[in-house]
């Protein structure tokens, strides 16, 4: 018996000398963060690859890009410490000049350029070229930002689809022309005001908000519709309550501008004198053949031109903004910004052109991708995602469409009405 019962082994034992199981590997999941992140990739590779390919067909240099040439090849000899004496020639040249040319101020776009340039040892038309390229690709990660931090993964992968499929933003990336510069900083400045209204007295928010608008208006004249329906949009934020509106940001968005607004003045010779000369040269802008035949029209202009150069986009937007609410921050936003910059934009005489409300694409892309979620809102989850992801490949393909009709097919330089009027078959 004792032999027996030593033979028997206890509950803890048999637990403890069973053998165990072998170590399985574990099964690699992607996870959503993961598919989320690759897709992101593959849309910033493709709207890379479509900026940086040199796709468009018209080849010749245009007449504004050999102004910018000329100041470039200037800045070379003179050196850019002596970046005044450039501006001081051309100011004397320009009241010599019967008509008006792009002018030496544009410092924002031109001293970069010459940076490129040197930093690659290209000429100047590859260095303005360059430059353009490289604020088109940029202007893509800001949308991606912004489009995550104000509406998630989802509207951050869709809005940045649109944008680098755009075919505007991608023919502007190819030329030597301050447009698509122009609208990275635009864009950057709207972003940075949404920011400081979502988190007030941010220094670093402010500050970015405040040097981007500098660098806005040393970019082009332009900046002062975008900063006018920037601060339009901040004062009447009281109403529109996207955010918490502090002193500290109306002083931002007037310091930032007026600093860079001195720092012109002083490179053309003073105050008065650089009022003198923006007079003078709005006065012969109006003058040149070219404005008058090819940049004048009715207030809806902007309209139809868009509507020509991306129409499904610009046909959502609307229909989104005909069913804004005021829980809509973003959207209210986003339209606020259009209405008020459409305002001031569709009235200038002698001075309308597509090129220059290229900034206007986010905008509009914002509000079409809106309209695609609201229209989706009732479907399952799933299916949702799904319904979502079909449409924005559908308006991706439309967008290519456009720019090889317009800029492969077309070789359009200046997208005007009328060249883009005879592109679509409308004109013969």
């Amino acid at each position: 018996m004792a032999n027996l019962t030593a033979n028997v082994t206890s509950p803890a034992e048999a637990l403890t000398s069973a053998p165990r199981p072998m170590p399985s590997r574990r099964s690699f999941a992607p996870t959503p963060r993961l598919w989320a992140v690759t897709a992101l990739v593959l849309i910033l590779a493709t709207g890379i690859f479509l900026r940086a390919y040199p796709s468009a067909t018209y080849s010749r240099v245009g007449y504004d890009e050999h102004g910018y040439i000329v100041f470039m090849q200037q800045i070379e000899k003179a050196g850019l410490a002596n970046y005044g004496a450039v501006v001081q020639a051309y100011v004397e040249d320009q009241y010599r000049r019967p008509d008006a040319i792009v002018p030496a101020t544009r410092i924002g776009f031109l001293v970069p350029a010459y940076l490129v340039g040197q930093l690659l040892n290209c000429s100047p038309f590859q260095a303005l070229q360059a430059t353009s390229c490289l604020a088109a690709i940029m202007l893509l990660g800001v949308c991606a930002v912004f489009a995550y931090r104000a509406g998630g993964t989802v509207t951050m992968l869709s809005l940045t689809a649109l944008v680098a499929t755009a075919p505007l933003q991608i023919y502007l990336s190819q030329r030597a022309l301050i447009d698509g510069y122009f609208a990275f900083w635009a864009v950057a400045a709207l972003w940075l005001a949404w920011e400081n209204l979502r988190h007030p007295r941010s220094w670093g928010w402010l500050s970015a908000y405040a040097f981007s608008l500098a660098v806005l208006v040393l970019t082009k004249e332009n900046a002062a519709f975008v900063v006018f329906a920037i601060f339009a949009v901040l004062v009447l934020n009281r109403f529109l309550r996207l955010g918490t509106m502090t002193p500290h940001l109306l002083v931002a968005t007037i310091v930032g501008p007026a600093i860079a607004v001195l720092y012109l003045a002083w490179l053309v010779g003073g105050v008065w004198e650089w009022v003198e000369f923006y007079r003078m040269f709005v006065a012969k802008s109006r003058t040149n053949w070219y404005s008058i035949a090819a940049q004048d029209g009715p207030w809806y202009r902007y309209i139809v031109d868009f509507f020509l150069m991306s129409p499904v986009i610009v046909a959502l937007a609307f229909g989104r903004i005909f069913q804004l609410r005021m829980s809509d921050r973003v959207d209210v936003f986003m339209t606020a910004f259009l209405g008020f910059s459409f305002l001031v934009m569709a009235n200038v005489t002698y001075g309308m052109s597509l090129r220059y409300a290229a900034y206007w694409d986010i905008p509009l892309c914002w509000l079409a991708l809106s309209q695609v979620t609201t229209m989706s809102r009732r479907l399952p989850q799933a299916r949702r995602l799904l319904v979502i992801a079909g449409l924005v490949l559908a308006l991706a393909a439309v967008g290519l469409v456009q720019y090889d009709r317009f800029f492969i097919e077309g070789a359009i330089y200046d997208p005007t009405t009328s060249a883009m009027a005879r592109a679509t078959g409308l004109q013969k």
